[in-house]
């Protein structure tokens, strides 16, 4: 009777993780955002599978007209200057590619499943994120009993953190998020798959090359020297290879952040300070409104006031893997590109709060 009454935590953990599970696929699959970047992937899977100039923009609108309702089409379409440009103007939406064929495991992924499925590229996108929204939660729940988190916390975890929106978002958010948690449960394993994933993660999203940095130096402080040099090798010359003809920082922060030009192989980059300013103001104040930004600083107060010199090898690596390199991956990218959208960053604050929760947990048996 006794074992039956102590399996129920784990029962009601593992159904906890599947009900989440279920919730953030149905949700991407059902509820997609249909955001712009909608768009400029299917315009940039388009492009590889060889259409170019008029032939590109009808075949990527095309789709996108299949695969909308007409307000929606709409909205996307006409809803300013811009948007309106990279519609009518073939040249305009050739343009606009660089910013987005450099995630090149994320296109060629829609080009797989099309390839496989005759599946619209559109509809591949939502595909593609609600998977790998779900693939997150389950390595989320990995990261919980590895560290003996009950399974319980984890629809706690994925939701204030943001699966649900990179879940609905046409974007590699998603794949990107599922690459950096295997990468932290390596980590906390000590295992040699830490390097390879670090290795990979530029082809994913190529500012995850400072993650992949991060990963490569814990590595080669903590495992192996030579294959954390391989590896952070390997990264950047990825990096390099899948950004040759992407544009510079300027035009990118121009670009987010200052004047949205339809032609910004061409863009004017401001020389007002304070243009290069203000965004890093609208992201402090996003930050602090922000789900997100009470779990980075309920991380930093336990780090403080918490922590304990005298800790053992397994808690000194939960810390430095679960807060030390999310928070750093955070705090570089913000101060590289001050963007006050958190879709980036959903790994690191559930990693954040894993340890957290750890931190307050009774230790318990896996």
């Amino acid at each position: 009777m006794g074992g039956t009454i102590a399996k129920w935590p784990q029962a009601l953990g593992l159904l906890f993780t599947a009900l989440t599970v279920v919730a953030v696929l149905a949700f991407g699959l059902r509820r997609p955002a249909n955001n712009w970047d909608l768009i400029g992937y299917v315009a940039a899977a388009s492009s590889a599978d060889g259409h170019r100039g008029a032939d590109l923009s009808r075949v990527t609108f095309d789709s996108l007209g299949a695969a909308v309702d007409r307000s929606t089409f709409q909205l996307m379409t006409q809803q300013d200057d811009y948007r309106r440009t990279v519609f009518s103007d073939p040249a305009s939406l050739s343009q606009q590619l660089p910013f987005y064929r450099t995630r090149v495991a994320y296109v060629q992924t829609l080009r797989a499943i099309h390839a496989a499925t005759g599946m619209g590229y559109p509809k591949a996108t939502h595909v593609v994120s609600a998977a790998f929204a779900a693939v997150s939660v389950l390595l989320l729940a990995a990261l919980c009993r590895e560290v003996g988190v009950s399974l319980v916390a984890v629809p706690v975890i994925a939701l204030p953190a943001g699966m649900l929106d990179i879940a609905s978002l046409s974007s590699p958010d998603a794949m990107a998020c599922a690459f950096a948690l295997l990468a932290l449960l390596a980590l906390l394993r000590r295992s040699g798959w830490l390097v390879v994933v670090a290795a990979l993660l530029p082809l994913v999203r190529t500012d995850f090359v400072l993650f992949s940095a991060l990963l490569c130096a814990h590595a080669f402080i903590d495992t192996s020297r030579v294959r954390a040099t391989v590896a952070m090798a390997v990264a950047i010359t990825g990096y390099l290879a899948v950004s040759h003809g992407a544009y510079g920082w300027l035009t990118l922060f121009n670009m987010s952040f200052i004047h949205k030009s339809p032609y910004p192989a061409t863009l004017a980059p401001s020389h007002a300070l304070g243009d290069y300013l203000r965004p890093y103001v609208t992201a402090a104040m996003g930050l602090a409104m922000h789900p997100q930004g009470a779990i980075y600083g309920m991380g930093m107060f336990a780090a403080w006031f918490g922590r304990r010199r005298d800790e053992a090898l397994a808690e000194r690596t939960r810390f430095i893997g679960l807060l030390v390199l999310p928070a750093a991956f955070v705090g570089i990218h913000l101060v590289l590109f001050p963007a006050a959208s958190f879709r980036f960053f959903v790994f690191a604050a559930s990693a954040i709060m894993v340890w957290l929760m750890a931190r307050l947990s009774v230790p318990a048996g896996r």
